[in-house]
């Protein structure tokens, strides 16, 4: 009897042959993939948008560029603000 898989071995392409695959944990890239994107985030113009809102409560603000959240921004009663950056 004949293996199902005989014969398909040599058109398979590992992943170690692909060229500019780099593994997502490597720890040189992901420093300078963070700034890059922090950078491209604070340079952006941005469509504001209120999702929460009400008395005695923080307010509650995202910023989107085509539609797509690129910060969270929380107003604090004591006027300081939390700023979250979405790095996708």
């Amino acid at each position: 009897m004949e293996s199902y898989l005989s014969g398909r071995g040599s058109s398979f392409e590992s992943p170690k042959e692909k060229v500019g695959f780099t593994p997502y944990l490597d720890s040189n890239s992901d420093e300078e993939n963070i700034e890059m994107k922090k950078e491209s985030i604070e340079s952006k113009e941005y469509e504001s948008e209120v999702i929460y809102e009400e008395k005695d409560c923080p307010k509650v603000e995202v910023l989107s560029t085509d539609g797509v959240p690129a910060k969270i921004v929380i107003h604090l009663q004591d006027g300081k603000l939390l700023e979250i950056n979405c790095l996708y």
